[in-house]
């Protein structure tokens, strides 16, 4: 008995680092945005990644298997899509909202997975909406600036993370997981560097540009994945989820930290219910189907 719980204290340690990588994210991406261009910082990063992952993993990361090539495909491209939208947005929002936004995929899941299931979304899950959507309307503070175009960025990447978070719960089950990730990265960002042309290459080499490019390529997506597949060993699904909800309070603390980005009273306020919501929605979840957002968001960040 001691084992294990020293061995779910490890886990659940381990996935507090794991949010602290990615919050961190938040405002180093935006620092960096300022000499390397979105795509170009994207490209990178998953190229970057997936490099590592194929090295870490290399007897594992090349063999999808069979039919696994289409769930890559759509993992990869729903994978650019949230990434690209939330690289995006970070040029006209701040880091700290764009965290909490971001964060709202935790809510949207629940009530996509009764589609895939063919069931009734949950009372609570209708219940998390709408505090959810109280706590969008303080966040963005309309009586100052209200919501601008980095923030309906990030609501979209949101919701592009939820359809992938939906996907993943799918593909997982059927193919092994360390070869999808590697495969949806490489393909984020093949289609990245098929989309450069859009935005043009842009790389200026500053402290922030590579802190940006090695934190989230092998921190926050080659390291962060192996972690968190070995704490969803060791930690309950649901457990793991509300420490997951921690990243927008990391990635408050750094922008603090880092760039003196405060949040107004208000806004703290819209966090606050944001996170709720995100607790709402561990509320009696089923074991059996479970499918935690939390638990996918390493293949996210």
């Amino acid at each position: 008995m001691r084992t294990e719980r020293a061995s779910s204290l490890r886990a659940d340690l381990a996935l507090v680092g794991v949010c602290a990588i990615w919050g961190f994210t938040f405002p180093a991406i935006q620092l960096a945005l300022r000499d390397i261009g979105a795509l170009t910082l994207i490209c990178l990063r998953f190229g970057l990644g997936a490099l590592a992952l194929g090295l870490l993993f290399r007897g594992r990361a090349w063999r999808l298997g069979r039919g696994g090539a289409g769930y890559a495909l759509v993992l990869g491209a729903l994978l650019a899509a949230g990434t690209v939208l939330q690289t995006l947005g970070l040029k006209y929002t701040t880091a700290p909202r764009s965290a909490f936004l971001t964060a709202m995929y935790v809510v949207i899941v629940p009530l996509l997975m009764p589609v895939l299931e063919r069931v009734r979304p949950r009372l609570t899950s209708a219940a998390a909406v709408v505090v959810a959507l109280g706590g969008l309307y303080l966040i963005t503070d309309p009586r100052l600036m209200g919501i601008n175009l980095g923030d309906w960025l990030t609501l979209g990447c949101a919701v592009a993370f939820a359809f992938h978070i939906v996907a993943v719960s799918v593909a997982t089950p059927r193919h092994d997981p360390i070869a999808l990730t590697f495969w949806q990265a490489t393909i984020a960002g093949l289609l990245s560097l098929a989309a450069l042309p859009v935005e043009g290459p842009l790389l200026r080499v500053t402290p922030w540009t590579v802190t940006a490019i090695l934190v989230t390529g092998l921190l926050a997506t080659a390291l962060a994945f192996g972690v968190q597949m070995w704490a969803q060993r060791e930690t309950p699904a649901t457990h793991a989820a509300v420490i997951f909800s921690a990243e927008p309070m990391f990635a408050t603390f750094f922008a603090y930290l880092i760039q003196g980005t405060k949040l107004s009273p208000t806004a703290w306020a819209g966090a606050a219910l944001i996170v709720c919501a995100m607790l709402l929605t561990q509320i009696r979840r089923r074991a059996p189907r479970e499918t935690t957002p939390g638990a996918a968001a390493g293949l996210l960040e």
